[in-house]
């Protein structure tokens, strides 16, 4: 590992449950001696990419990082990058990708990009709200979360929507452990008749499942190849939109399980 990589472990150390750091807890953490730190810790504060707080000698993040996060979403805002991700994706799978985030009774649209190279594709209205019971997007959330919070979600009467629409908790609970099995959901005409969902999870900052990003396909030509596609890609797809939403890990469960 370069001098720099191991510089720029130390800006990893910080988030929000962790906002300032001392040398003996990032020489901890790190596994390293604490000269080796300090000089570290010294050359990104030189640098403004870290402060020292001269009562309690700890570290927080500079006023350099500021600068930098504000170039960044002047010059590449996180809604345009996702949205190319989305577009990779349908570029590399041929079928309508969306992203959604999660909202009280369940995930709503934040960007969708449909295929222009089929002449029949699945239709996205950004408007629905996506159940979490009847969507592979609901399903890759649900998967993340702890058994708590999915008991809350999951303890209300479930709507049928259509004829494949799991509607007992312990159905949803099989779906969920499929996805956490697999890495994503897969669903079949639970939320359209006619059209097959495959989701990943998407996580934010405090590397917290946020929502899901999703590929739609019209369910006559869903095949094992187009499956196996789908699910290589938008697997890469997941982690490069967690990646820019500063997430640096993807649990495969929430801590609380």
């Amino acid at each position: 590992m370069s001098t720099v990589e191991k510089a720029l472990e130390i800006l990893d150390l910080f988030h929000t449950a962790r906002p300032s750091i001392g040398l003996s807890e990032a020489a901890r953490l790190l596994k390293r001696d604490k000269a080796t730190v300090q000089r570290y810790l010294t050359a990104l504060e030189a640098q403004g990419f870290l402060e020292q707080d001269p009562l309690s000698k700890t570290y927080h993040l500079g006023p350099a990082v500021t600068r930098l996060a504000s170039v960044r979403n002047l010059t590449y805002p996180i809604e345009i990058a996702a949205k190319n991700v989305l577009s990779d994706l349908v570029e590399k799978t041929g079928e309508t990708a969306h992203l959604s985030h999660h909202q009280k009774n369940g995930l709503s649209e934040v960007a969708i990009v449909e295929t222009s190279v089929r002449a029949t594709r699945v239709y996205i209205d950004p408007a629905e709200i996506l159940p979490f019971h009847a969507t592979a997007s609901g399903i890759a959330y649900l998967s993340c979360l702890d058994a708590a919070k999915r008991d809350r979600i999951l303890n209300r009467v479930l709507e049928r929507i259509t004829t494949e629409t799991p509607l007992e908790r312990e159905s949803v609970l099989a779906l969920v452990e499929q996805a956490q099995a697999a890495g994503h959901a897969l669903m079949f005409g639970t939320f359209e008749a006619d059209v097959v969902g495959m989701a990943a999870p998407v996580f934010d900052h405090t590397d917290t499942v946020c929502g899901a990003v999703a590929v739609a396909t019209p369910m006559s030509r869903f095949d094992d190849r187009v499956r196996d596609c789908i699910a290589l890609n938008i697997d890469e797809a997941a982690q490069a939109i967690s990646r820019l939403y500063g997430a640096r890990r993807q649990p495969v469960l929430d801590a609380a399980e």
